[in-house]
């Protein structure tokens, strides 16, 4: 995720470096793909960071003892 993220960042500097039309067009295509990988892998990471906090709630809410304490 960080290394689209980073090949992403180049690609953007290479679009503002670059002197021709046609590297233009490359670069930020280029950029803009890696970007969108690490859009879609920080999209996945995070619903899975959600999902396991969910988990964990789940277990715990399913742990505690069913209906009010009768124990003083």
């Amino acid at each position: 995720m960080v290394f689209f993220f980073l090949l992403g960042l180049v690609g953007f500097v290479i679009y503002g470096l670059s002197d021709g039309e046609g590297a233009l067009v490359l670069a930020s295509i280029v950029s803009g793909v890696f970007f969108a990988c690490f859009l879609i892998l920080f999209a996945v990471y995070w619903i899975g960071y959600l999902l396991k906090g969910h988990a964990t709630w789940l277990a715990e809410r399913r742990a505690e003892p069913a209906g009010p304490s009768t124990q003083p």
